[in-house]
């Protein structure tokens, strides 16, 4: 893993003095600044196609009805006490971006793009420097998932994002797919506790990303790993790899590795970080959630030095929740696909390391299920701890000897 951060920091400690070209957006929160922004962008990289930066100057609200496409060898700086703020909402007619790849979604992300290299996306002040999703419009309508994400590059290397909050997002948040070199750094994302489908950070068939130093509040997954089952309409296996993440702190449902591990999952390290806090944000701490229908491994994952709260079930999230630990192969409940029936198609978890974690309380320590063909091997548990004993221990089936 030192390797991941050694290159990730090379790549993006050797900064230097680029041109800067300040956005002619408004910022008024009532015109809309969308073609402002990619003219800016455009423009910008058309004159310093080496690298430069486009800035936001500080105190305007900056509303978007439509999707930017990002740019290489470009950064999109955000000012203090400025935000874009997406007015899309679900009566909108938005085209896809034709820049921009869409995966799972018909629509595209608020700021998005693919085939690009070096490009970052930076706040002047990490608390006041804002992309702003609109999200209540599709959450009072339960749509639930249905909007824009905030951030989705895909088939880029050398991103950065750094000092910067999200916030009301109608779907996923950061949602980097295809990437190579994702360093996100001293970021907020903050989602109303009670939506659905609005993850956080969820690196998506991604390599050498690191995470550090940031604070995730959503509704639904604060993290979740994965290497996906689909993209449009043929399947592509390609692997999550080299993922660290360090000291954050997550208060929302829970960090996840899943469900779409089609790719395979390797080598992550997860460490020196907080989930949940002493109130019940998190219904859940740890949760692994892999199904026999599009399975994957899931191999060679660390957990260290993890202070995990009080795991409780909630009424505006997971009213049946309060399991510390969670590891499934069976999740979605589908049968396996045919002609790849598990065996020999099956998921597989090996070298999973739970260690010198501290638990304040929960309903129950874990759950762990492999399946009766696919036995969970290499599954660790050292110096884990609960300052309460939970109502219920440990529920384990088809674990294996390493």
């Amino acid at each position: 893993m030192t390797s991941v951060l050694l290159a990730i920091t090379l790549a993006t400690a050797s900064a230097q003095v680029v041109p800067r070209c300040v956005a002619q957006a408004v910022g008024d929160n009532a015109t809309d600044d969308t073609s402002a922004i990619q003219h800016a962008l455009d423009d910008c990289h058309a004159r310093h196609p080496l690298g430069a930066e486009v800035y936001l100057p500080p105190g305007g609200t900056y509303r978007v009805l439509g999707s930017i496409a990002l740019v290489s060898n470009t950064t999109l700086r955000i000012g203090a006490n400025a935000s874009i703020f997406s007015a899309w909402d679900p009566s909108s007619t938005v085209l896809p971006n034709p820049r921009c790849t869409t995966s799972y979604w018909k629509n595209s992300a608020i700021l998005c793009g693919e085939n690009l290299t070096n490009v970052a996306l930076l706040g002047e002040d990490p608390l006041s420097s804002v992309i702003d999703g609109g999200g209540w419009p599709w959450y009072v309508q339960g749509k639930f998932g249905k909007g824009p994400r905030l951030y989705e590059p895909s088939w880029s290397s050398n991103l950065k994002i750094s000092s910067i909050s999200f916030v009301n997002s109608p779907s996923w948040t950061l949602h980097p797919q295809y990437c190579t070199g994702v360093l996100a750094e001293r970021i907020r994302i903050l989602n109303p506790r009670f939506t659905p489908n609005t993850d956080g950070f969820d690196p998506d068939s991604c390599v050498d990303v690191v995470l550090r130093d940031s604070l995730i509040d959503t509704g639904d997954d604060g993290i979740s790993i994965k290497s996906s089952n689909s993209s449009r309409d043929k399947h592509l296996q390609m692997p999550s790899r080299n993922i660290h993440i360090h000291n954050c702190t997550i208060l929302s449902r829970n960090v996840c590795v899943g469900s779409a591990t089609f790719g395979g999952v390797y080598d992550v390290v997860m460490e020196d970080s907080v989930i949940g806090d002493g109130h019940g944000s998190s219904p859940w701490a740890i949760k692994y959630k892999s199904h026999l229908y599009n399975p994957g491994a899931m191999k060679n994952h660390t957990y260290r030095r993890i202070a995990i709260g009080e795991i409780a079930p909630n009424p505006w999230q997971q009213p049946h929740g309060g399991t510390a630990f969670i590891i499934s192969l069976t999740y979605g409940g589908k049968p396996p696909k045919v002609p790849e029936p598990c065996p020999p198609m099956c998921p597989v978890l090996e070298n999973v390391v739970f260690e010198d974690i501290r638990v304040k309380g929960a309903v129950q320590a874990g759950t762990i299920s492999g399946a009766p063909q696919d036995l969970l091997r290499g599954l660790v548990f050292r110096n884990v701890s609960f300052e309460s004993t939970p109502t219920r221990g440990w529920e384990c089936s088809h674990v294996g000897d390493y």
